[in-house]
């Protein structure tokens, strides 16, 4: 299976990517921790801002431009379109964590929460993008329905 991924002319620093998705599983880590779902309400707020808008108003894509300076990385140009498709996914990763949490089905959010932890250390540690693989495979199913 050839891994594909969506494609745009619109460029992102990978560092900070990475940056914000380690910020991403250190406070999923801290909601599993203390038992304190509030802080997803944060980061459904700001993966919202970062999927749907240029991202400028994102808390998280803010501090992570300051420290990738702070830490003076080189930018790492990458397409912008499979990180606004996995800030998709975060989105609503965050929505479905909220609902199970806000219903009181406290062991769906732990998973939900520990699935998107996984999903955001694989990106910030390794770079790989969970959301490339999520959109081939709904590549492939929309290709076998037609």
């Amino acid at each position: 299976m050839d891994l594909s991924c969506p494609i745009s002319a619109e460029r992102i620093n990978e560092n900070v990517v990475r940056i914000i998705a380690f910020m991403v599983a250190i406070i999923a880590i801290c909601c599993i921790s203390f038992s304190n779902y509030w802080a997803i309400f944060f980061l459904a707020f700001d993966f919202g801002i970062r999927a749907f808008t240029n991202g400028k108003l994102s808390f998280l894509k803010c501090f992570a431009m300051k420290i990738s300076k702070a830490m003076s990385l080189n930018p790492k140009m990458t397409d912008l379109a499979p990180k606004k498709f996995a800030a998709t996914m975060g989105f609503i990763f965050c929505l479905l964590i909220t609902t199970t949490f806000v219903f009181n089905f406290l062991t769906a959010a732990i998973i939900l929460t520990t699935i998107m932890t996984v999903f955001a250390l694989l990106e910030s540690l390794f770079a790989v993008c969970i959301g490339c693989y999520v959109y081939t495979f709904l590549q492939i199913l929309k290709k076998h329905k037609v």
